[in-house]
């Protein structure tokens, strides 16, 4: 209920703000669990995603953000849960596999931080993993823009992504990173100009 309010109350101040296209978002499932895979340059990029998505998105947000009680309770009101970045968090990952086990869409970042536009990291082996191990569809996203005032900024939603020839496999993180790489080269496919 609450993620529905903000999200009807930041829209319009985006669509002012911003010119906004959004291409491609049929190919996000209505139904059954996911994970949309997006670049990270700017602090907007997760409202992006969140406000121009038909389905709930819900986030891994740093651990910090949780410490004040009052953003502590908002951010878990609209879906969010902490992740220890820069560390193996087994909770947060059992909450995302959670997540998408019970038909809801996961918001990620495969690189795992803001990175600046002509910049690149490698993708975190995580993402591959969550998706393999919960059965869950990617949908890669690349956004592009620059966050100026009246600037266009656009965001391409790709084509779903399927780890199913991976499912009941043994796989090594090495596998998993370079299955993760594999879907960030899809976002970078995804973005316009930068």
């Amino acid at each position: 209920m609450l993620y529905r309010i903000v999200k009807s109350a930041i829209k319009p101040f985006l669509k002012l703000f911003y010119k906004i296209e959004v291409k491609g978002l049929e190919n996000i499932p209505q139904d059954g669990g996911c994970i949309v895979c997006s670049n990270h340059y700017h602090w907007l990029d997760p409202i992006m995603v969140a406000c121009f998505t038909n389905r709930q998105v819900h986030y891994m947000a740093k651990k910090e953000l949780f410490k004040n009680k009052f953003l502590n309770n908002f951010l878990k009101r609209i879906g969010a849960f902490p992740v220890n970045r820069g560390a193996a968090d087994i909770s947060a990952i059992k909450n995302a596999l959670r997540i998408v086990k019970e038909n809801k869409v996961l918001g990620i970042f495969p690189e795992g931080t803001r990175v600046k536009s002509k910049d690149q990291l490698p993708a975190e082996p995580g993402i591959a993993m969550i998706g393999i191990k919960g059965k869950a569809t990617i949908v890669p996203i690349g956004i592009s823009g620059n966050y100026t005032f009246r600037s266009s900024v656009t965001m391409n939603v790709g084509q779903p992504i399927s780890l199913e020839k991976y499912y009941g496999k043994k796989s090594s993180i090495k596998e998993f990173e370079s299955i993760s790489e594999e879907i960030m080269v899809e976002v970078r496919n995804l973005i316009d100009t930068i």
